[in-house]
C-alpha cells in the first residue's frame, strides 16, 4: 500500500495570500483609475512636426478644429469622458494633417501630436485653380499662413478620382521627384507643362527653348541625353540658338531650327578636294567670256585683240597728230 501524501498547510496559505494580494492590487488600480477619470485636465500641449521649417498649420487651428469648434469644455469635464479617438479623426480630416496622435499622461496633460503634410509640387490648373500635392498624391489647398516655393506644374486638366486621374497624378509625381533628386535639373527646370495629350514639356532657366519631354518612359535616359547635348553643343554655339529640343526619340535630341553639322574629315582628303576645286574653277574662268565682280553683277569683257592691230592703231594716231601740227605752222606763217 502506498502512503498518502500529506497536504502542506503552509503552501496552501502562501497561495491564498498571493491571490488576496493580487486582487487587492487590481482593485486598487481600478479604484485609482476611476478616481483619475473623475479628475479634469491640467493643461493642453500641441506639438506640430517640422513646425519650425514649415508653417502650413498653426496650433490655434488645431485647437479650434479638435476642441473649440466642437464646443467642448475640455478643461472642465472629467478625463474619463474625453473621446480621444474622435478628436484624432476630426484632426485627420484637415487636408494639411497627415497624422494625429492624442493621449493624456499621468500629469493630466492632454498631448496632441500632429504631422503636417509637406508638398512636393504646386499645380496650376486649366481652370485657373492652384493647389499643392504631396508624395502621397494628396491635394492640399493654398494657405495664408505660409508660401512654399517648389516645382511648378502648369496647364493641368481637372484630375478626378479615377484611373486616368491617378495615372496623371503618378506621372506628375514621378517627373517632379526625378527633377528634384538631381541637383542640376532641380535648378535648371523651372516649370513643367502638361500638354493636351497629358504629356510633358519643360521650361528651363538657361536658354529660351521649349523642351518636349513626352511621357515618363525612359525619363532618366532623356535627361542624360539632354545633359550631353547641353555639354557638347549648347556650350559651344550658345544656349539661345535653338527654339525647341525634342527628347521623345530614343538616343536622340532633335533640335529646331537645325544647323548643318560637318563631321570630322581626313586632312589629306580635304586638301585634295580643295586642289580639285581650284583646278575646276580655273578651267571655268578660261572658258568663260564673262567675269563676275564682287557685287555679284555680270560685267562683259571682250576677248583681247591681236597685238599687231594695236600697233597699227598707234601709228595711224601719230600720223594724224603730225599732220595737224604742220597745218598749224603753215597757218601761222601766212
Amino acid at each position: 500500500m502506498t502512503e498518502k501524501r500529506k497536504i502542506s498547510v503552509r503552501k496552501i496559505l502562501q497561495v491564498l495570500l498571493t491571490l488576496v494580494v493580487t486582487c487587492c492590487c487590481i482593485i486598487a488600480i481600478i479604484s485609482a483609475a476611476k478616481i483619475d477619470d473623475n479628475k479634469t485636465l491640467n493643461n493642453i500641449v500641441i506639438n506640430i512636426k517640422n513646425n519650425k521649417k514649415y508653417q502650413f498649420i498653426e496650433q490655434k487651428e488645431i485647437l479650434d478644429k479638435a476642441i473649440t469648434n466642437r464646443q467642448i469644455d475640455i478643461m472642465n469635464i472629467p478625463v474619463g469622458k474625453i473621446d480621444i479617438h474622435e478628436m484624432e479623426n476630426v484632426l485627420k480630416t484637415d487636408p494639411w494633417v497627415a497624422d494625429a496622435q492624442i493621449y493624456i499622461d499621468k500629469n493630466k496633460i492632454l498631448n496632441i501630436y500632429v504631422t503636417q503634410r509637406i508638398p512636393v509640387t504646386r499645380i496650376f490648373g486649366k481652370d485657373n485653380t492652384s493647389y499643392y500635392m504631396d508624395n502621397t498624391m494628396h491635394f492640399m489647398p493654398l494657405t495664408d499662413n505660409f508660401i512654399f516655393y517648389t516645382t511648378v506644374v502648369t496647364n493641368v486638366p481637372e484630375i478626378k478620382n479615377d484611373s486616368t486621374g491617378n495615372v496623371l497624378k503618378s506621372q506628375i509625381l514621378y517627373m517632379v521627384n526625378t527633377i528634384q533628386a538631381d541637383t542640376f535639373w532641380n535648378i535648371q527646370i523651372t516649370q513643367i507643362i502638361v500638354d493636351s495629350n497629358n504629356k510633358f514639356e519643360l521650361i528651363p532657366v538657361l536658354g529660351n527653348q521649349k523642351i518636349i519631354f513626352g511621357d515618363t518612359a525612359r525619363a532618366k535616359d532623356k535627361f542624360d541625353n539632354l545633359f550631353i547635348f547641353y555639354k557638347n553643343v549648347l556650350n559651344r554655339i550658345g544656349w539661345d540658338k535653338y527654339e525647341t529640343l525634342d527628347l521623345r526619340f530614343k538616343g536622340q535630341v532633335v533640335a529646331s531650327p537645325t544647323i548643318p553639322y560637318h563631321g570630322p574629315v581626313d586632312k589629306f582628303e580635304e586638301s585634295l578636294s580643295q586642289i580639285k576645286a581650284r583646278i575646276e574653277a580655273d578651267t571655268k574662268n578660261e572658258d568663260s567670256d564673262s567675269l563676275v565682280d564682287v557685287s555679284g553683277k555680270d560685267t562683259v569683257a571682250t576677248k583681247p585683240k591681236d597685238k599687231k592691230q594695236d600697233i597699227k592703231k598707234e601709228d595711224k594716231s601719230k600720223k594724224k597728230d603730225n599732220k595737224k601740227k604742220e597745218e598749224h605752222k603753215k597757218a601761222k606763217n601766212k
